[in-house]
């Protein structure tokens, strides 16, 4: 159902300020939809596996294949993102969408507007989102507090700056960040990851907000290990590391604190 919005994507207009995904061209779905599955089935495990009658509001959707799943599960589905950037075939598509699954779809900045519209619901997904952020999260994160329902759970996710092949990278002189070519040509502010975080940082960032965190972890989700000879070797060390919180992403669930 998500296919028709993502191939009405122009990825050169999300390029203008992230020049990363202009190889998304020639397979925007592969890129959007299915190297990004195994995170939307691990939500989608989690909001399910907590039972009873639940509203979902999914903050940044951008592309809406876990609202998608969760409105056919029976769920109330909320999304919010500003979608103007994408363009009228893109905001077509995703009206046509919710229409068809009865999602309901608020146009809002969730940086600059209030969120006075927008109900309570007992989950909020805030995933992919704040690494993007070109400033402190901590405004957005109270604004996010107060749309939790009394008993409602936040799914928190963001990359890790601290998984295991980063780390590797930074002990050759690397950058742990994404190809800087990429940063270099886009336009100003930049789009991409500007501030990927630490499993002790999600914690800090959460606690100082107001939440009381119930689970932190980092997990991989990117399929079952490269193919490359130096990827085979780079996975397995990975594997047999005795470090912590080496996984790709940091996943966190919260509520409101005391």
């Amino acid at each position: 159902m998500v296919r028709p919005m993502v191939e009405a994507i122009d990825v050169r207009d999300l390029a203008r300020h992230n020049a990363g995904y202009l190889p998304y061209g020639a397979d925007p779905y592969e890129h959007l939809v299915q190297q990004e599955k195994a995170r939307f089935l691990h939500a989608i495990q989690a909001i399910t596996a907590a039972g009873g009658p639940r509203t979902v509001c999914d903050l940044g959707t951008f592309i809406p294949y876990l609202p998608v799943a969760l409105a056919k599960l029976g769920y109330t589905v909320r999304i919010v993102e500003k979608f103007d950037v994408y363009g009228a075939s893109v905001v077509n598509a995703l009206q046509r969408i919710a229409a068809g699954t009865g999602i309901e779809v608020y146009d809002l900045d969730i940086l600059a507007d209030p969120f006075d519209t927008l109900p309570q619901s007992d989950v909020v997904l805030l995933m992919a989102v704040v690494e993007h952020l070109n400033g402190s999260p901590r405004e957005l994160m109270q604004k996010v507090l107060g749309l939790l329902s009394p008993r409602g759970t936040l799914l928190f996710e963001v990359p890790n700056i601290a998984e295991f092949t980063k780390r590797v990278r930074l002990l050759a002189g690397d950058s742990p960040l994404g190809p800087y070519g990429s940063y270099l040509q886009s336009a100003y502010p930049y789009m991409g990851h500007n501030r990927e975080m630490t499993v002790g940082e999600v914690r800090q960032l959460l606690e100082s907000t107001g939440f009381a965190v119930d689970t932190l972890r980092c997990y991989d989700y990117s399929g079952n290990g490269p193919r490359s000879l130096g990827g085979m070797v780079a996975y397995a060390a990975k594997a047999l590391a005795p470090v912590r919180d080496k996984g790709e992403v940091i996943y966190a669930t919260a509520r409101r604190g005391a």
